[in-house]
């Protein structure tokens, strides 16, 4: 059996432009050949070649190659030279996730666990807690790289980012659900922010709503929620919403999103004006609205229209069952499994859908 053709390496650039180190180019570039266009046995170029055909040193291509071979993908042997290793193939998917209570991050991962149950993958998942560090986490990751490929949800936007360059350091294949930040560059996968307060105040328009409070019950420094701070912003602008506004709970991270929007609601009724409809940065938030409104005989929807944002199943449930602009939540699962066997490291944005519920009606009359 021959190498694979050279071919193969006039079809790559290695830049020193693009920050990642050298040998975590090459060694990405080489482990997508092997996975893609090479057989199991097949005999591997030399360093000699690989240095000429990508202009970088020995150094750099016996790094990757050492990465490789821990990765279990190749074979080296001083006498007979680099083999290519297919034997074992990834069927693990680890997932770690910050365990704290929400139904959304239960929902996602266990849309996870059937995706990999239809495809016949084993499903891991790795429990974080506050006060983790990343190096704590990663021990707890057993299986090799060629064996296990990882997604990140739920976790801090500082932590996400340290743990997912650990993991690619190591050779692990991960992909970031539903945490963006900025700046970042690897595999991620999350509902469009944007599109979820498009949707939302397209809806609450329809039904005439001009005085429309965006109810930030998550904590405020999260990317995420700064998207749809500024696109709600920016929309109020371009329709000429001039009265309505933004209302920061002050939520930290790690409170209960539930306990600071209860918390805030009699600031929010004692707003002048009055706003006709809420729209909750996440379902927790439209509960406490409507228990909260519950108690003081406020009528939902008839003075006040509460829409919320995730689209959970207890939502289902509340009394009047809430309207939500809704996760794509199974799509989520599958594109990111999809992804860690994808070539490329692409981000992807999905299209949130709107859940129709009973919280939602016309504004009330002036």
């Amino acid at each position: 059996m021959a190498q694979p053709t050279t071919d193969l390496l006039d079809r790559v650039l290695i830049s020193k432009e693009r920050g990642a180190p050298l040998h975590l180019q090459v060694r990405g570039i080489l482990r997508d050949i092997i996975e893609h266009q090479c057989e199991d046995g097949q005999p591997f170029w030399t360093e000699t070649v690989l240095m000429q055909k990508l202009g970088v040193s020995r150094a750099t291509v016996r790094k990757a190659l050492s990465d490789l071979t821990r990765e279990g993908l190749l074979v080296r042997r001083a006498a007979l030279g680099t083999t290519v290793s297919k034997k074992t193939i990834a069927n693990t998917l680890g997932v770690f996730v910050h365990q704290y209570n929400s139904d959304y991050q239960s929902e996602l991962l266990q849309a996870c666990a059937d995706e990999c149950r239809r495809r016949g993958f084993q499903m891991q998942p790795y429990y974080t807690h506050n006060g983790d560090q990343v190096s704590e986490a990663f021990e707890r990751v057993k299986l090799p790289p060629h064996q296990q490929r990882i997604i990140i949800m739920g976790e801090t936007e500082g932590f996400t980012s340290q743990l997912y360059k650990a993991l690619q350091d190591r050779g692990y294949r991960a992909v970031v659900v539903d945490a963006i930040f900025p700046g970042f560059r690897g595999a991620y996968v999350g509902t469009d922010n944007e599109q979820v307060v498009r949707l939302g105040v397209d809806h609450l328009r329809s039904l005439g709503h001009k005085r429309i409070t965006l109810f930030v019950n998550e904590p405020a420094a999260v990317e995420s929620v700064q998207v749809k701070i500024r696109t709600f912003e920016r929309i109020c602008r371009e329709e000429g919403l001039d009265e309505s506004r933004v209302f920061l709970c002050g939520t930290k991270l790690g409170e209960s999103s539930f306990d600071a929007a209860y918390q805030s609601m009699d600031r929010v009724w004692m707003q002048e004006p009055r706003p006709t409809a809420l729209f909750t940065l996440s379902d927790p938030g439209a509960w406490a609205a409507l228990k909260w409104c519950a108690g003081r005989r406020i009528e939902v929807p008839a003075q006040l229209s509460v829409l919320g944002f995730e689209g959970v199943r207890p939502s289902r449930f509340t009394n009047p069952s809430l309207t939500s602009v809704a996760h794509p939540i199974v799509d989520l699962a599958k594109r990111a499994i999809d992804l860690l066997w994808e070539k490329d490291e692409k981000q992807e944005l999905l299209p949130p859908h709107l859940v129709m519920g009973d919280s939602t009606g016309p504004a009330p009359s002036p």
